[in-house]
This record gives structure tokens, sequence and C-alpha cells, in this order.
């Protein structure tokens, strides 16, 4: 069983530094036990990051894309035990879009939820202002393919000829309760081409780099990068080799 001090130690260890603002994509059950459960490894996290930094968390829910309403108050994660109890801090602040939404708590959270933005992964979505805080991102346990999002942005600002912009229209509810019916997009696959995500190789490509620190912890691979290094590097090789990103399915 990992404690506290296994998670703080090892956090520590491969680069998180106080004062990060640090997206974690996390697998719970990848570490393969902790001492205190999932607010262990929160707590562990916030410790390292101190007072001056700041934890994202991907509050993703996609049961909009299928008609569902949205409320940002209480709308689940579909992303795992970790990130909803960061839901559920009362000191989080929630990114309101009710496709990719982020919980956040520290320093950057006004600057990273304050604003109302519809494109998902777009030049003013909380991707694009990771770059802007120079950002890392912590990937606990998971394969590229299952939390890379960020690769999204990358094919957004970049333009991409297998992804196209497809709106998703429903009910949504803000932090005061009140409802409306708002329009927010996002870039999809092109299914009619059998395009298919596939970004393991580009994840493989930069750990070969060194764009990637990998260290185990417990019983998972744990990878950190910092997200304009992966931007820079996704969008020169993306151009060399598109198919570092995706597949096609015949």
């Amino acid at each position: 069983m990992l404690s506290f001090d296994d998670l703080v130690a090892n956090i520590q260890a491969i680069g998180v530094q106080p004062g990060d603002t640090l997206l974690v994509h996390s697998s719970y059950k990848s570490l393969g036990g902790v001492e205190g459960g999932p607010q262990t490894v929160i707590e562990a996290l916030l410790a390292v990051l101190g007072a001056d930094g700041t934890l994202v968390m991907p509050t993703f829910n996609f049961d909009f894309c299928k008609g569902e309403p949205w409320d940002v108050r209480t709308t689940p994660s579909h992303m795992g035990a970790i990130t909803n109890m960061v839901r559920e801090n009362p000191a989080a602040r929630r990114v309101f879009h009710p496709i990719y939404s982020f919980a956040v708590l520290g320093r950057n959270a006004d600057f990273l939820t304050g604003e109302r933005y519809k494109s998902s992964y777009g030049a003013n979505s909380l991707f694009a202002k990771l770059r802007q805080l120079y950002g890392k991102i912590l990937v606990i346990g998971l394969i590229y393919n299952d939390s890379m999002t960020f690769f999204h942005h990358v094919e957004e600002m970049e333009g991409v000829d297998y992804r196209y912009m497809k709106e998703f229209t429903g009910l949504v509810t803000d932090e005061a309760g009140n409802t409306s019916e708002e329009t927010f997009s996002m870039l999809v696959r092109d299914l009619d081409k059998g395009v298919k995500t596939r970004v393991d190789p580009m994840g493989n490509l930069m750990e070969a780099a060194g764009i990637i620190t990998v260290r185990q912890i417990g019983e998972a691979k744990v990878c950190l990068m910092q997200a304009n290094e992966v931007y820079e590097f996704t969008a020169r090789e993306m151009r060399r080799d598109p198919r570092l990103l995706y597949t096609v399915e015949e």
C-alpha cells in the first residue's frame, strides 16, 4: 500500500514542483492500493504543489452529446474517483463546459474557470490557458489513448483534415441555478472516413525524445510532461506524419 509520504516523494521525484499548474489524468486503481484511498492521492498532489500551485482535474461528461442536460453544480465526472472527489470539494471551481469541464483547486482557479467558452479544445479553452501558465500534465496509470485529450487541442489549433467541428445543443445550468439552452462545439473524428483516435504512437515518440518523464509509482506507470513542449513537439511531428495521432479503419 502506498502511503501519503510515498506519494509525495514520488510526485516530487518525477518533477512536479511547488507553484506548478498541473493537469492530472488518473486511474486510481492503477496505483495498486493507497492508504486512505483516493483522497490521499489528492492530498499528496496538493502538498507537492503548495499554496501557490493549482490542481486541475478533468470532469468530462459525454451525456450532453446524447441529449442529457448538464448542471455545473451536480453533473458527475466520467473520469474516475479522484476527479469526482476534487469536483465535490467546496473550494473547487468548475469550467463551464458540458462536455469538457474541469475541476480546479488553487491559485489559478479563477483564471482557468472564469471564461465560458464554446469550443472544447479551442484558443480560449482550458488547454490553451494551461499553455499560457506553462502548466504540466501528469498521467497516472493510463495509456495515452485514454488520457491525452490535449492532443485534440493541438489538432484544432493547427488544423487537420481528418476531424471536423460539430455542434451540440442542450440544456445547461450554471452555479446560480439558471438553466438555458446553449450550443457547444467539439472537433470530432470523421467517421465517414473511418478515422479512429490512436495517439499512443505520438506519446511513445515523446518518451523516446525525452519530452515525457516516466516513473513507476506503486503499480502505475506515471508520466509527466510540460504542455508547451508537448504542443511544439506534436505540432511538428503531426505535420511530418499525421498518422501518429490517428488510424483509418477500412
